[in-house]
């Protein structure tokens, strides 16, 4: 059993920001592109779980950023399915370039959704035929939860786009990203990367309807909700900020 998936990809200027680094949003298309990858080559990729009315959905994650890659690195991504309980599917992600230097690491847990009631699906009543990776070491804690939000800060308002929908018919997980790195701006992005982060997604965005982003800052540590007018949350997220040192 293909117990890991690796994949090398150059990095393209598209997948970059302004300053020259890659977006966090492409980062989190390359970990969700690489992982159904590799579950379509065990046999859980988006079709084969679509016809048994299942599919998989991102619910939380744990991301550390040593250094964001630059346009034209050749960057290595290796992935791992971890150990299932009664409520998630864990996910590893780690990111180097050729010569081994360390660039990312992740670890996401995956719950199954019913696509007709949207409910979710353990997966231990479930036969899925994911590998016995437990000998291999996980690079990151898994998140458990998200520190909770701070109450001072800005808001916006904001509303998804058709773009920004995916084949599940809900706002993709890695547009979240792309909002939070629009919140924090140019002006901070400018000399700083998200070096970590903690994410939840708490409620799927099926509508394109208002929502209200709110940015909360303390030094180099911020939070960011995502929630809908009537106040249910949809997105919470807190993670730190780093400066890069280049030659």
């Amino acid at each position: 059993m293909m117990n890991t998936y690796s994949e090398t990809f150059t990095v393209k200027g598209t997948d970059c920001d302004r300053f020259g680094r890659m977006r966090l949003d492409s980062l989190f298309l390359a970990m969700q592109e690489g992982g159904e990858q590799h579950a379509f080559r065990l046999g859980v990729g988006y079709d084969a779980m679509m016809q048994r009315g299942l599919f998989f959905v991102l619910a939380r994650i744990h991301v550390h950023v040593d250094r964001p890659p630059h346009p034209g690195d050749k960057v290595v991504h290796t992935t791992w399915p971890g150990e299932s309980n009664r409520f998630f599917c864990p996910r590893y992600h780690v990111f180097t370039l050729e010569d081994g230097t360390p660039l990312l690491s992740a670890g996401a847990l995956w719950v199954v959704l019913d696509a007709a009631n949207r409910r979710i699906v353990s997966p231990k009543t479930l036969v899925l035929g994911l590998p016995d990776n437990k000998e291999i070491p996980a690079p990151i804690e898994l998140p458990v939860r998200v520190p909770p939000m701070d109450a001072h800060g800005e808001t916006f308002t904001r509303t998804p786009v058709f773009s920004e929908f995916d084949l599940n018919n809900h706002v993709n997980n890695t547009k979240y990203t792309a909002w939070l790195c629009d919140a924090l701006g140019a002006k901070t992005l400018e000399d700083a990367f998200v070096s970590d982060l903690f994410a939840s997604y708490e409620k799927e965005i099926r509508e394109e309807l208002p929502l209200t982003l709110s940015l909360a800052r303390s030094g180099d540590r911020f939070s960011f909700l995502v929630s809908s007018e009537t106040g249910s949350k949809h997105f919470v997220a807190s993670g730190m900020l780093a400066r890069e040192e280049r030659a």
